[in-house]
């Protein structure tokens, strides 16, 4: 359902009153609120317009007096209605909130008088920790932004604060030889999730999560789990459990089926992996191995820059495989080196100068050299 109305429109089961309105210093102030019905909607906006026409008279007409809403009460609201994303992501909106209310300015504060300097003061006192600083400040942006749609505030406060830079350590990436080395220090039993996460990319929380095809999986609704399925020769992952929250399909090769029917026909249970220590023991691999610096995760940076540098998978198949929202998240695995510089111009040459061998006096097949004669730089 739409509405011809320039500054009224149906947006998520709420009508939305957008408008601009002239401030006293000349500049224009964007002013947004939510409403259940049209005719609340309708009714804000004609007393909007009404203070618009009163102020070009000379009228200065006092604004609506705030709503006495409490920050945190809002905020608390705002995630409490997140249902459709994964744990983990509430998980993370709920330390972000715990941070912000461990503040005496957002703890008591109401949404009205949050102002800029507050949220700059928060970044500045999280300075020393910047990922957690831009996760507070990407939560105050959201939770602020939904009060400016809801008509609780005018104007979001954060909206205009840049992230702090991070720096990004270096990418763990094993060599063959590494690999080797870690697969022959695994038991047994850890072996085929080694195997899965080194050849598909997955996340480790995905491979943990994974179960069995069951008579219904694909059409159940809040499925939280990814699904083995030999019909489809694929693993299915859910949004509610995706880092990205989007459905993906992970395409399995004979050798990953074959190793999962093995699999299968020993196990009991519904899940494909049950061995809730395998964490633990794949860090007394990694000691037995006597590498440093490897967890899980660096199973799935090595199976990513794999998959680009040496198999020379396109970049995008590569994101979509790994479940990455940006292609410049995928970027990061992308290494050149020399030798790979000097084969691409190497082939590239390949299609202008081509070795034909032709007798003599006779042009080539490329055709004679053009003549620089009357040229001009």
């Amino acid at each position: 359902m739409k509405t011809s109305e320039k500054n009224l429109k149906l947006k998520d089961g709420k009508w939305i009153v957008d408008i601009s309105v002239k401030q006293s210093g000349g500049k224009l102030k964007r002013l947004r609120a939510a409403f259940a019905t049209k005719t609340e909607a309708q009714a804000h906006l004609t007393l909007v317009r009404s203070r618009k026409a009163s102020r070009r008279l000379g009228i200065e007409v006092p604004e609506e007096r705030p709503r006495d809403v409490l920050f945190k009460d809002f905020a608390e609201l705002v995630v409490s209605q997140k249902k459709d994303i994964r744990a983990e992501t509430i998980k993370g909106l709920r330390t972000c909130l715990n941070g912000l209310l461990a503040t005496e300015v957002f703890s008591k504060k109401k949404l009205s008088e949050i102002t800029v300097d507050d949220c700059r003061k928060y970044q500045a006192d999280l300075s020393d920790r910047p990922t957690a600083a831009n996760a507070g400040i990407a939560f105050l942006k959201m939770v602020l932004g939904e009060a400016v749609d809801r008509g609780e505030i005018v104007q979001n406060p954060a909206a205009k604060i840049d992230r702090l830079k991070t720096s990004k350590g270096r990418i763990r990436i094993l060599t063959d030889k590494e690999i080797d080395l870690l697969m022959g220090a695994c038991e047994a039993r850890l072996v085929p999730l080694v195997r899965l996460l080194l050849a598909t990319g997955m996340r480790p929380h995905e491979a943990f999560s994974l179960r069995w095809e069951f008579d219904g999986w694909d059409t159940e609704k809040g499925l939280d789990k990814a699904v083995l399925s030999f019909d489809r020769k694929a693993i299915f992952i859910p949004g509610l459990l995706a880092k990205n929250h989007k459905d993906r399909e992970v395409p399995l090769g004979p050798d990953l089926l074959e190793m999962f029917r093995d699999l299968r026909r020993e196990s009991t249970g519904a899940k494909v992996f049950p061995w809730v220590q395998s964490p633990l023991c794949f860090g007394e691999a990694v000691r037995a191995a006597k590498l440093k610096n490897v967890s899980l995760y660096t199973l799935k940076h090595t199976a990513a820059s794999a998959m680009i540098n040496k198999d020379r998978t396109d970049i995008v198949t590569v994101m979509e495989l790994l479940g990455h929202s940006d292609i410049k998240t995928t970027m990061i695995y992308c290494h050149s080196d020399g030798a790979s510089k000097r084969e691409a111009v190497e082939k590239a040459s390949l299609r202008y100068f081509k070795s034909v061998p032709v007798a003599d006096g006779q042009p080539s097949a490329a055709g004679p050299a053009p003549s620089l004669e009357g040229k001009v730089n």
